[in-house]
């Protein structure tokens, strides 16, 4: 494909999000939250639940941010159900980067080599706190952890248990701004 015919399909590309966009924001009903929370937690919750364990686990894979994906589901669904889906989708790309990065088989400098020995004496506790550093991608942190070959059982737990603790904190920080959001916008009429 030329590079013309890239630019303009980039163009059009763009010229349809617009559109789109226009569009949403002239139809009153286009995309309704409410609308779609009801539609995805009614008699479609397992599919809509299912599929948001999917786009979690791609999401893992990826290097895209998950704040965006946790505030979608703490909107639909409950702060349980997006903690075990968090928990599974966290577990599910574990798995997938650890195979993987064996498979890839990369050759390591010895520099990253070297915090194998450093970090063999204690594999849980350091793995589980640097769940806490913000910054810290748990998919690089897996990857990393899997190159330098440190056993799949510790970096599950010192991962599994780390997180829970942070998405226990971000699912709980962002279901109180939702409600204080709520609180606001009632008491000064902004939302019926």
């Amino acid at each position: 494909m030329s590079s013309s015919t890239k630019k303009k399909l980039f163009y059009i590309f763009i010229l349809l999000n617009i559109g789109l966009l226009i569009y949403a924001w002239r139809q009153e009903d286009f995309l309704n939250p409410e609308m779609l929370k009801a539609l995805l937690t009614g008699e479609n919750f397992l599919i809509s639940y299912l599929v948001y364990i999917l786009i979690l686990i791609v999401r893992g894979l990826t290097l895209i941010p998950g704040t965006a994906f946790l505030i979608a589901g703490i909107y639909v669904f409950s702060a349980v159900q997006v903690f075990i889906a968090i928990q599974i989708a966290i577990f599910c790309y574990c798995l997938i980067i650890y195979n993987f990065a064996h498979k890839l088989n990369f050759k390591i400098p010895q520099k990253i080599l070297d915090y194998e020995e450093k970090i063999k004496n204690k594999e849980i506790p350091i793995i589980f706190s640097l769940c806490f550093i913000p910054g810290i991608s748990i998919n690089i942190l897996i990857y990393f952890l899997s190159i330098i070959n440190i056993r799949l059982r510790s970096i599950l737990i010192g991962i599994i248990v780390g997180t829970s603790f942070t998405s226990t904190i971000y699912i709980f920080l962002i279901k109180g701004a939702f409600e204080g959001a709520s609180l606001v916008g009632s008491s000064t009429g902004l939302v019926n």
